[in-house]
């Protein structure tokens, strides 16, 4: 008899998008020795709760959550647990489990949370009646003190109240200081292209100007994004402000806004982009019916892409590429999620997110160089840290990888370049 305990589970990804799904779309089948099924509970809040939500798509976050559903429901065969009889304790057991066999907290978490979120939906729609989701508890989340946020008369006085997942692991805070040695981001900032055009070196620049934002700027990747010509465009730098830092308002988390500054030369090679590279992007873009947007940075001009603005997947993605080119890298052990053996893989040593940790230890050496006696307090507002703690505990943590430098002021000199 073919039933659920029984079946092989196997996740499937669409190879190709139609009518009814979408390419690398994730879907759960069971499958018996003359006979497979698909998995339809599992694979309908696939394609609700994850497949349809989020304003970019992300093959790697549906693979992710598939894979998570996936091993719930192999832990459920295993123990002899009928999912649809499956309780708050029995996901709590799966996270003991787990954990033994999972190094990061974080990916039991994940793999918890994707549950609740499971059987949350499956209640609504009547395929669950027992208490899967009863740890959560409600807390009050207290308002940012006034003097902290530029927006407190929009918010409620009183705080607000989020809940929280008891069976979540506790994950400590660590040591994720990790800006690239000065090597290695002359090498990756060499490599990526030059800051503006010129007869010796005339490769596209944007790339370049998305990674001089993040070591010069300290800008997010959700910074970089949000970015718009008209920020840069209203800007008037003179030819002896280049060295001057010109503040632009950006959205960061939580939707908080907060100041970064950009150098004087930056906008101008930005300035440059928008009137040259990106111009030419968009026009190509309007032979295909895309829509102008402000938006700053845009799809190169001979890409699919042409005239729509660049996502964070794609920054991302130009980004690790250009440590694997560069030999920027590391080995790590892996789990494969599907058969459960280990193997060595060569990733990119660093993500986007370190030349924001680059930024923090250029401006440090910068404003000391100056004769600054407090530069950690440039560093705090240049970051947008609400507390100097952050600052000085975590991004500070690293500044003697770039010496002592006296007399600099041009933070591109620490590194030794010339453009």
């Amino acid at each position: 008899m073919n039933n659920f305990f029984n079946a092989e589970l196997r996740l499937v990804k669409a190879c190709e998008g139609g009518e009814v799904v979408v390419t690398y779309q994730p879907s759960i089948f069971q499958y018996w020795r003359d006979v497979a099924d698909l998995f339809q509970e599992p694979t309908i809040f696939l394609n609700e709760k994850v497949v349809k939500v989020g304003a970019t798509p992300s093959k790697h976050t549906w693979e992710a959550a598939g894979y998570d559903m996936l091993s719930w429901f192999q832990w459920c065969q295993l123990s002899k647990i009928d999912w649809r009889e499956a309780t708050e304790s029995d996901r709590n057991q799966f996270s003991d489990d787990y954990s033994q066999s999972a190094s990061d907290p974080r990916t039991v978490n994940r793999k918890l949370t994707m549950v609740r979120r499971f059987y949350d939906f499956a209640r609504t729609e009547g395929w669950y009646h027992r208490d899967i989701g009863d740890s959560l508890k409600d807390r009050h989340v207290g308002n940012r003190p006034i003097d902290h946020d530029a927006l407190a008369h929009t918010r409620s006085t009183g705080g607000n109240t989020k809940q929280r997942d008891t069976l979540l692991l506790k994950v400590g805070r660590k040591d994720v200081m990790r800006p690239l040695q000065v090597k290695h981001l002359r090498k990756l900032l060499q490599h990526v292209g030059p800051t503006v055009q010129n007869q010796q070196d005339k490769r596209q620049v944007r790339d370049r100007l998305i990674c001089d934002l993040g070591y010069t700027s300290g800008t997010r990747l959700g910074d970089v994004t949000k970015l718009t010509t008209l920020q840069f465009l209203n800007i008037a730098v003179e030819p002896h402000q280049q060295f001057m830092d010109f503040p632009l308002i950006v959205e960061g988390k939580m939707k908080v806004t907060r100041k970064v500054a950009a150098p004087g030369w930056l906008v101008l090679a930005i300035q440059a982009y928008i009137n040259g590279e990106r111009a030419a992007s968009e026009r190509e873009g309007k032979k295909r019916g895309v829509k102008a947007i402000t938006g700053l940075f845009l799809g190169h001009a001979a890409s699919k892409s042409a005239g729509k603005p660049i996502s964070r997947s794609a920054i991302q993605k130009m980004f690790a590429l250009a440590c694997m080119k560069c030999g920027i890298t590391e080995q790590i052990e892996v789990v494969d999620v599907a058969t459960g053996k280990k193997h060595v893989k060569t990733v990119p040593a660093h993500s986007f997110h370190d030349l924001r940790h680059n930024c923090a230890v250029l401006t440090y050496h910068a404003e000391k160089a100056q004769g600054n006696p407090e530069p950690w307090k440039i560093v705090q507002i240049k970051l947008g840290h609400k507390s100097l703690k952050v600052t000085m505990d975590t991004y500070l943590a690293h500044v003697s990888i770039f010496g002592e430098k006296q007399g600099v002021t041009d933070i591109r000199r620490l590194l030794g370049l010339q453009d």
